[in-house]
């Protein structure tokens, strides 16, 4: 049974960018779209974040059920932004007029342009972070965040996070093959039935993220974790040339994306 979150071991150029670049680069391109909301950027972006997917040999159909998901989910953003948002220039109208009522629910330019900015800059966090995920080698990432300065448990702590995505979402499965076996189905329609789905799904889950819990701290405990101030690595990380170049891109969106809201340029995106 395959995960579908978590590291692919691959040697692509995304895998061998420096993990605490990588993790950087994806918390400044964040900030960027989160300072001047534009849609267009965040298009553009998104763009470049599934063309890097392709690059890094990633495929989403490990995790389409996920992804049709998310799509639909920012499509529910966009109509709700759209309904909600009076402002602007009438487009045209949800519900047409009828005889004497109507027309009512009308869409607005803002709303459209506020939709698709909320809507976008969802899609791009998300697939940006799996991404990052899956072309991040966990424990290169903790050596380079420890050879940056940061305390190893610290950075050990996003390690083990990262670490247990792909086994919770084994476990996740594991639990639904056992419940199908038993002839227990797990439906999503309605209050009822979606409580019960919870039950039988995220207490076994729950116990089972307990327990390895419980078994890692008990290993870390008999290995010594945490008694010194600093430890080896078997696998250590450099820095390359283009990881400095991705880096002043990065560093280059970020102020950008202040520039623009700060009205330095005579334009707007």
């Amino acid at each position: 049974m395959h995960s579908r979150f978590g590291y692919v071991s691959l040697d692509t150029f995304l895998h061998r960018l420096n993990p605490s670049l990588k993790f950087f680069s994806l918390i400044l391109i964040v900030m960027g779209i989160m300072i001047y909301p534009s849609w267009i950027i965040s298009g553009s972006v998104l763009l470049i974040i599934l063309i890097g997917f392709l690059t890094a040999g990633i495929k989403l159909q490990l995790s389409m059920k996920r992804v049709r998901f998310l799509i639909l989910f920012s499509i529910v953003l966009l109509v709700l932004q759209v309904l909600l948002t009076p402002n602007g220039t009438i487009l045209a109208y949800f519900l047409p007029r009828i005889g004497d009522s109507g027309p009512f629910l009308p869409i607005t330019d803002f709303g459209l342009i506020r939709g698709l900015g909320i809507s976008l800059r969802f899609l791009l966090i998300v697939f940006a972070s799996m991404l990052f995920v899956s072309v991040t080698n966990p424990t290169l990432l903790s050596h380079s965040l420890t050879k940056i300065g940061i305390p190893y448990r610290y950075s050990y702590s996003l390690i083990i996070a990262l670490r247990f995505l792909p086994l919770l979402d084994y476990e996740t499965n594991s639990v639904r093959m056992a419940q199908k076996s038993r002839g227990i189905s797990t439906q999503i329609g309605g209050l009822k039935k979606t409580l019960r789905t919870i039950r039988y799904t995220f207490f076994p889950l729950l116990v089972s993220a307990l327990s390895r819990v419980e078994a890692l701290s008990l290993s870390m405990e008999g290995r010594g974790f945490g008694y010194r101030k600093e430890r080896t690595y078997l696998r250590s990380s450099k820095w390359t040339p283009a990881d400095y170049l991705v880096m002043i891109l990065s560093l280059g969106f970020l102020l950008f994306c202040i520039s623009l809201h700060l009205g330095v340029f005579p334009f707007n995106i």
